[in-house]
């Protein structure tokens, strides 16, 4: 199978019609992308919207994907490769069109089962790093090549377009919590990043990858953090080893600027979007909606917000007469291959969810219940109990009304606690008209504060959790607006 070409990718913004000025070429390796990404954080192989958000995407003129190993304990990967395979099987895409982007490091879920039976085996990966009990990190070639070859198979690719490694500085990290001599872990830190570009060098002429890099949340940090990742010296050692190093990803929103104004390479004389700028790498910007302030998370976007009376006048009810018919009619049609106690009680969140209207303590609890329990857990009861049926039009029917009805809840009560965060939103707008008044015809506050960022000199892509085909339109709205002419956004006013 082919893999990604500055030919190819021209030809498929050709084709697709984007502005100029919503494309650019990625660095050193000369495709041409889009300035949008789509995000794989939060996206797994059983949820329909995911896939329906990957596809119009891919069909608009996204073909930029960043994904990793852990997101969805590979299932992110797997709904890459199953949507890039079936636009291609029907003509729409070519594989050589799309930059596909995948992240190796963290050991977590079947990762972290696998890692701790070879310990049991006596065959350990070597130089691992056991941050927490449930995550562990490893750079060593070892681990990095079954990383690979198990990215490859989930994506449904002989050769990835970009391998990062994925938040290294959990070493760092690691070498705090011990309270250890820090000096000699950076010493070792580095030395572990140069085993694994030489590493990565040798999956470069074996064919298997085209460009590797470094995701690190510490590229921006001031250099005298003890986690900080130096840009400078981790391209010093590149340089020297590695003729593929081509991209650099990191956190950069309104809120998280270091990338563009913390002066922590070459002396203090350069920022890392300047450093990278100048040694030609592609950079990519993640968390662009959701920054990290004074230890908590603000949500770069705008709200619908109703209050407590209202959402308890409206809360649907249809859900659990959807659920009540799930017991009584399609239960006895499915066959089960062992008993289930209490199996028509599966789905029984209108019992669950019927006291949600108080029992959040905030926007964040809720949507943390929301995104992370109630829509995984019930999009995998849904793709195993779908195979069951004996009346596939029943259950198709029945899983349309499921599908509708619990969507009217959550909607209910992400309204209902949105109230706090809507006000804080409405009020980062307002700031942001004031400072930049060019964007006060941009009604949502995530398309105001994508184009500050897309408008930042340095900066190829913004990578953007797209799990929605409505945040897709969003996104698309922002990318495709026309630049402000003479713009320029005062970072340091916007922070001080």
């Amino acid at each position: 199978m082919p893999h990604a070409t500055p030919q190819d990718t021209k030809i498929y913004h050709t084709r697709m019609g984007l502005p100029k000025h919503a494309t650019c070429l990625f660095g050193r390796a000369g495709w041409q992308v889009s300035r949008l990404g789509f995000g794989c954080y939060r996206i797994d192989a059983v949820t329909p919207a995911h896939a329906e958000a990957l596809a119009f995407a891919l069909r608009n003129g996204i073909n930029l994907i960043d994904t990793s190993t852990n997101y969805g304990d590979g299932e992110s990967e797997s709904l890459v490769g199953q949507v890039l395979q079936e636009l291609i099987a029907t003509g729409e895409v070519r594989r050589a069109e799309v930059v596909i982007v995948s992240k190796a490091g963290y050991v977590q879920g079947k990762n972290l089962a696998l890692a701790q039976q070879r310990e049991r085996e006596g065959r350990p990966f070597p130089e691992m790093v056991k941050y927490m009990d449930n995550c562990w990190h490893c750079l060593h070639p070892d681990f990095l090549a079954d990383q690979l070859d198990r990215s490859l198979a989930r994506l449904q690719l002989d050769r990835l377009d970009v391998l990062l490694l994925h938040n290294p500085e959990y070493f760092l990290s690691h070498t705090v919590k011990q309270h250890a001599e820090l000096n000699a872990a950076k010493d070792e830190y580095y030395r572990r990043l140069a085993a694994a570009f030489a590493f990565l060098e040798t999956q470069v002429e074996s064919g298997k990858i085209s460009w590797y890099g470094i995701s690190s949340n510490t590229l921006p940090h001031p250099a005298s953090h003890p986690e900080f990742t130096s840009l400078e010296r981790v391209w010093n050692i590149a340089a020297r080893l590695a003729p593929h190093f081509g991209v650099v990803q990191f956190p950069f929103n309104l809120f998280e600027t270091g990338a563009m104004r913390e002066r922590n390479l070459n002396a203090g004389a350069q920022t890392v979007l300047e450093f990278a700028r100048a040694q030609n790498l592609a950079t990519l910007a993640n968390r662009p909606l959701n920054a990290m302030r004074s230890g908590s998370m603000t949500r770069l976007a705008s709200f619908e917000t109703i209050s407590s009376q209202q959402a308890e006048e409206i809360f649907p009810q249809q859900l659990a007469a959807v659920e009540r018919d799930f017991a009584a009619r399609i239960c006895p049609e499915l066959e089960f291959t062992h008993r289930l106690q209490n199996h028509d009680h599966i789905f029984d969140y209108a019992a669950q969810l019927a006291g949600g209207l108080h029992a959040f303590r905030n926007w964040a609890h809720w949507d943390y219940v929301r995104q992370y329990l109630i829509e995984p857990q019930s999009e995998r009861a849904l793709d195993y109990l779908r195979h069951l049926s004996n009346n596939a039009a029943l259950w198709q029917r029945w899983e349309a009304e499921f599908r509708s009805a619990l969507h009217a809840v959550l909607t209910t009560l992400a309204q209902q606690h949105s109230a706090s965060v809507a006000e804080a939103s409405e009020k980062i707008a307002v700031q942001l008209d004031h400072l930049a008044p060019a964007l006060a015809t941009t009604p949502a506050l995530s398309q105001k504060a994508l184009r500050v960022l897309l408008q930042s000199e340095g900066l190829h892509a913004v990578l953007l959790g797209m799990r929605r085909r409505a945040y897709v339109e969003d996104a698309l709205h922002a990318l495709c607006a026309e630049p402000i002419p003479n713009f320029y956004f005062d970072f340091n006013l916007w922070n001080d």
